[in-house]
């Protein structure tokens, strides 16, 4: 490569950082930031690791495997020491970093791949733990490229690496799913397209026993958390509970949202582009993997980010068009115009959110949070079996304290005394099935403000605003 052309590749991978950051700095209140408030502080405070519930009232002291364990912790100490907004940019600098070490020297049709594979991650990314598991998982598409599992001494990084993985984000299962199908089919391949490989045993002993020994501690590395076994046991729960998977947005498969759907579906033919393309140049476990990756976001919009990870670091790699603009520079002024306005026009909507953000009560509106409504019901001492819209369960919990809530974003897979879940029940009340409001004997409500539901007639309203409205039992 020409040191022009490696010159170029350096201005593209920072304005890939900019453009990264610019994108991947979200300032919205995510629903499940209240509850991960509500434990980090906790842990502060007391210094006592939660492992049976203290915030609801259906469900009180229910045994629940915390996949989050650390990154509340991060949290807690970011948002009460620097404040929303910089907690927001420091999760904009880790995507953005994330999406840096993905890309490898780039031209500028790589460069505008990159940035489709920036716009598929959004719908995930931004001050959640999605980001630290995107970021994780870059390192791990690295780490795999460099084959990083050839001897057994390296084994000890897996165990710890995933340790760490594990106590932020529940996404570590499918690292390790990912580390375990790289290593087996990286074995096979080896072995398929060399002949005299296959009869050696020496070869295939001092192959396999070190991925064995990675694949293993891997997977040991999974219950390196204050919560060991149970961390899995409330991992399958989530992921088999009832109505999960028709209920709860991110659960549900990617086609359903516009645009996000359509950014997927072209960053899905450009995959197909570069597969048939370079097929008989690229070793086939990354095909294979990035195919299986792809199909995740299909069952629930949850894995985008793993496609949008694997796409980048693909496309920046082998994503190659011989597209000529002729010798001239002005052929090319058209293009680097519109990439121009449109690194203007990203720029201008970051410093217009920020503006936004400025004031948390606004922010809150903005994202529609019951503000107003939960400091009438703290000034009326109010929340008596309350029943609560299902995103506003964290927002209890980190504003309200005092207060235990319905339903929460921990509480999807979580199951009643009578076997069923709690998920299923809260939806039952949606759906007007009058016997579950008898059965929890509810007694205070806090809704949207156009929630309409015959089973709470006999309720009296005495609180509504632009957000939400409250009702008492007369």
């Amino acid at each position: 490569m020409s040191n022009v052309s490696g010159q170029m590749s350096i201005v593209y991978k920072l304005l890939i950082f900019l453009i990264s950051f610019l994108i991947l700095t979200r300032f919205y209140v995510d629903p499940d930031l209240g509850w991960h408030l509500a434990l980090g502080r906790h842990f502060w405070a007391d210094g006592e690791i939660v492992k049976a519930d203290q915030f609801s009232w259906t469900l009180p002291g229910y045994l629940w495997g915390n996949r989050y364990f650390l990154y509340q912790i991060l949290v807690t100490i970011l948002f009460d020491r620097l404040g929303f907004i910089l907690s927001v940019i420091f999760f904009g600098f880790l995507g953005a970093f994330a999406v840096l070490i993905l890309v490898g020297r780039i031209d500028l049709w790589k460069f505008l791949a990159v940035f489709l594979g920036v716009g598929v991650a959004i719908s995930n990314l931004g001050f959640r733990p999605h980001t630290v598991s995107f970021l994780l998982f870059a390192v791990l598409l690295i780490l795999c490229e460099r084959k990083f599992f050839k001897t057994k001494q390296v084994a000890l990084f897996w165990l710890v690496f995933f340790g760490i993985w594990a106590n932020f984000h529940q996404a570590f299962f499918v690292g390790i799913l990912f580390l375990w199908l790289f290593m087996t089919i990286d074995f096979f391949w080896l072995w398929a397209k060399n002949r005299r490989l296959r009869k050696s045993l020496d070869w295939k002993v001092g192959n396999m026993v070190p991925r064995v020994a990675c694949g293993l501690f891997a997977l040991l590395g999974g219950f390196l958390t204050p919560f060991h076994s149970q961390l899995w046991f409330s991992l399958v729960d989530d992921l088999l509970g009832a109505k999960t998977w028709m209920a709860i947005a991110e659960w549900q498969p990617i086609v359903l949202f516009i645009p996000s759907s359509l950014l997927f579906a072209f960053s899905g033919l450009i995959f197909v582009y570069i597969f048939f393309k370079r097929t008989y140049e690229v070793e086939p476990v990354w095909f294979l993997l990035a195919a299986f990756i792809f199909m995740l976001p299909f069952l629930a919009a949850n894995f985008v980010f793993f496609w949008a990870a694997i796409f980048i670091f693909l496309a920046s790699r082998y994503f190659d068009v011989n597209f000529d603009f002729g010798r001239s520079k002005m052929s090319k002024l058209p293009l680097f115009f519109s990439l121009g306005a449109v690194v203007a026009a990203l720029i201008l909507a970051f410093f217009a959110n920020l503006a936004e953000s400025l004031s948390m009560e606004n922010r809150l509106r903005i994202d529609g949070y019951p503000a107003a409504a939960v400091n009438f019901l703290k000034k009326e001492h109010l929340g008596e079996r309350l029943f609560n819209n299902y995103g506003w369960g964290g927002y209890l919990e980190w504003q309200y304290p005092q207060v235990k809530v319905f339903i929460d974003g921990r509480m999807t897979g979580w199951r009643t005394g009578e076997g069923g879940y709690i998920l299923a029940d809260y939806l039952a009340i949606l759906e007007k099935k009058c016997e579950v409001v008898e059965k929890y004997r509810i007694k205070t409500v806090l809704v949207r403000k156009d929630f309409k539901n015959d089973c709470f007639s006999s309720f009296r309203e005495i609180y509504k605003d632009l957000v939400a409205k409250i009702l008492v039992k007369n």
